[in-house]
């Protein structure tokens, strides 16, 4: 069974990654002594805080919601902290976090301490990912006013050159992409012939993930919508550094850059909620990519304009078909449902994907009502995998199966592909689209899942067809801890949130509600319920209609 699992992961993985797994094994970087010597800056570097701030007096820090303290060298890689915790110690994030300016004394300290205790290569700071957020937000605090000194200098060079020779190409997605950025941050911020070779790495690096990373219509291929914030703004970064360090890029990858940020600005606000937030689907969760304010505010600054700035009228529905990335997401001023009807992506790194093919959130004014589960945690935990699974979900678990086969931390084996994914405009105030999957069939049971979304105003209708043979079907929806359950009967559930009054009426499928937990960041825990529909005929209905208090 476990050799089947771990065929079924691998066929994806693409014959690099292999081959570069096999080089990582037997070659090692060589930290190397480099003389760093700053460029000229003769352009504008735009400052724009994007973080809650990270560090507190005495060494304190707190990351993903937990306290912790840097007293001596041990510390930064103290084995009581998990391993994401202790990466973001080592990215330097307070660097560029809400009240900086007023921090600058005690970061420096910071640097200083890390250059001190972090002798090359030991310890999680020397990894190829911390080491590429921190050598960006070394220059993005240098460019913003920290005058660093030589040793500060020669650290970031060491650091670039370092991350040269251990690029993750065994891994590619998100992390190759941060290789290739803070390559061109130090290649761009620092001169001389390392620095160029670093420049010229990167570019052809991001170049080449760009168009692999980033879908026509917007969308990163991760299909998370967290990591799209984060890939948003190291596109910004980008952009602003090329202003701060200008004529040294070629002006049609700055062109490019720039038509590629605004079309993700727009898959950004498609696919957020009313409440001006980002979406549940896959790995996201609040506290790790900034603020969707935050995010326009710096487009904003760097002249880069939200192309869906016009409001939604009251009478109609806006209906948002993003066909390459494959979710749908339809709004009006009273309510915002977006679903997704996605492939696990991307195939050879779906480190971050999540078993919720066919789920949705719905939100109705500025308040969530049904929502993704979050994620609170990294790692291999059997906590981390309940979060991955189907039942954490807005969708349907047949015969106890996941729609894909997730395992370990950031696993997946046998997938769901969508089929025969419709999306229409049925009349002005009336949207229908419908996909199905095949992800149990691919896990033995002859069982098709088709759903169907009938959005109206005033009423959104979702039906569950489950073609074939099964033994047991339940479908899930969770709650948003503010939403009061008022009343659960045998074809009918009463809810109410701050401002609305909301009633669902149910068919084939007898009605259950049973306590669980929402985790809207890291390290959060809140309780909530979820609702259970066991499927007592093929097709189970939801009809869920609302009216203001």
């Amino acid at each position: 069974m476990k050799l089947l699992i771990y065929f079924h992961t691998l066929k994806y993985v693409k014959f690099t990654q292999i081959y570069y797994r096999i080089v990582k094994r037997f070659t090692h970087p060589k930290p190397n002594e480099v003389v760093g010597k700053l460029t000229e800056c003769s352009g504008n570097w735009v400052c724009h805080p994007l973080y809650e701030q990270k560090l507190f007096a005495s060494n304190h820090v707190r990351f993903l919601n937990q306290d912790g303290a840097v007293n001596n060298s041990s510390d930064w890689n103290n084995e009581e902290h998990a391993k994401l915790w202790l990466y973001n110690l080592h990215y330097f994030d307070d660097l560029n976090a809400q009240g900086f300016d007023t921090r600058r004394k005690q970061q420096i300290n910071f640097i200083n301490k890390w250059i001190d205790e972090n002798p090359a290569p030991l310890g999680n700071g020397w990894e190829p990912y911390p080491a590429s957020l921190r050598i960006v937000n070394w220059v993005k605090a240098f460019l913003s006013g920290i005058a660093p000194d030589q040793a500060m200098l020669n650290s970031l060079a060491k650091q670039a050159d370092f991350l040269s020779q251990d690029l993750e190409r065994h891994l590619l997605g998100n992390h190759l992409f941060v290789n290739a950025k803070a390559l061109i941050f130090a290649g761009l911020y620092l001169e001389g012939k390392e620095a160029s070779s670093w420049l010229q790495t990167g570019l052809v690096i991001y170049t080449k993930e760009l168009d692999e990373q980033v879908v026509p219509d917007g969308g990163n291929f991760e299909l998370t919508p967290m990591y799209h914030v984060i890939m948003l703004v190291d596109l910004f970064d980008l952009i602003n550094l090329w202003t701060a360090v200008p004529n040294k890029v070629n002006a049609i990858v700055v062109e490019k850059t720039k038509q590629v940020a605004t079309k993700m600005l727009g898959w950004l606000k498609n696919m957020s909620h009313n409440d001006g937030e980002i979406s549940f689907f896959n790995d996201t969760a609040f506290g790790i990519a900034p603020k969707n304010s935050i995010v326009f505010e710096y487009a904003a600054k760097l002249g880069l304009h939200n192309p869906l700035a016009n409001s939604v009228g009251s009478e109609s529905l806006t209906l948002f078909n993003l066909q390459n990335s494959s979710y749908v997401s339809v709004k009006s001023d009273e309510y915002s449902l977006i679903a997704d009807l996605a492939q696990v992506g991307p195939s050879y790194q779906p480190g971050h994907a999540h078993a919720d093919t066919l789920s949705y959130e719905i939100s109705l004014g500025n308040q969530r009502v049904f929502v993704n589960s979050g994620i609170s945690e990294y790692g291999l935990s059997e906590e981390r995998l309940r979060q991955r699974k189907t039942a954490a979900h807005n969708t349907v678990v047949v015969n106890d199966l996941d729609s894909s086969q997730v395992w370990s931390g950031f696993r997946v084996a046998k997938r769901a592909n969508v089929l025969n994914r419709m999306v229409n405009r049925v009349a002005d105030s009336i949207v229908h689209f419908s996909a199905a999957h095949n992800g149990f069939k691919k896990q033995g049971v002859n069982c098709i899942h088709q759903r169907d979304w009938l959005a109206e105003n005033g009423l959104i209708t979702i039906t569950d067809r489950l073609i074939g043979n099964y033994i047991n079907a339940v479908g899930y929806l969770h709650l948003h801890p503010d939403i009061e359950v008022l009343n659960v009967a045998d074809e009918q559930v009463l809810l109410a949130s701050r401002d609305y009054d909301i009633c669902m009426k149910v068919s084939g499928a007898n009605i259950s509600i049973e306590d669980t937990t929402w985790h809207p960041e890291f390290g959060v825990i809140i309780n909530n319920k979820k609702l259970g529909f066991l499927f007592t005929q093929s097709t189970m209905t939801i009809a869920i209609t609302w009216h203001k208090k």
